[in-house]
């Protein structure tokens, strides 16, 4: 399955930017570099800034990603988990540039997002625990919920240290997805 290797890759290239650092430079998402080093917009998403950061993502890709690439088959899930990073990747580009903030990103989340805008679409009665809310509400729910937290802290980027930039482009690609292969498939089943 695509989504277990693009989580083993995850997992791996955390372990070796431990002990070598420099990958950091070569392989996170540098707005005012990217011309140099175009590769970063896709290697980005692969680069985590902790272990934390990796946990969660990765637990909220196994879990989500899993779900999506059994019910699209493997080729429409890793296109949507490309396009929808490299969407979130390019709108933070376009924010860096806006912002004058060129600070580095990296992680899987404007692919996971773009996940779960799909599963907004193809599965609307999905459900999902939002923590700490104990309460599982549908992912249309916690999709419109998350979107409102990016957006009302859209401005505070710079010192939250989160791309919430990348986060909306990639959710609105994972609903344009999700709407696409919406019309072309039977999904009642889900």
């Amino acid at each position: 399955m695509i989504n277990i290797l693009i989580v083993g890759i995850c997992i791996a290239m955390f372990i070796i930017s431990v002990f070598m650092p420099q990958l950091y430079y070569y392989f996170a998402l540098w707005p005012n570099l990217f011309t140099d080093m175009p590769w970063q917009i896709i290697t980005s998403m692969f680069m985590h800034a902790g272990i934390t950061h990796l946990l969660v993502n990765m637990f909220v890709l196994f879990i989500f990603g899993t779900y999506l690439e059994n019910m699209v088959g493997s080729k429409k899930y890793l296109i949507i988990f490309l396009l929808s990073g490299i969407i979130g990747n390019l709108a933070y580009i376009l924010y860096a540039y806006f912002t004058g903030d060129y600070n580095p990103s990296l992680g899987a989340s404007g692919a996971i997002f773009g996940i779960m805008g799909a599963l907004a679409i193809l599965a609307p009665h999905l459900k999902v625990v939002v923590f700490p809310l104990p309460i599982p509400v549908s992912i249309r729910v916690a999709v419109i919920v998350f979107a409102l937290i990016d957006l009302i802290l859209l401005p505070y980027s710079l010192k939250t240290g989160i791309a919430h930039i990348t986060h909306l482009a990639g959710l609105i690609s994972g609903l344009i997805f999700g709407k696409s292969l919406y019309r072309r498939m039977d999904v009642r089943y889900y």
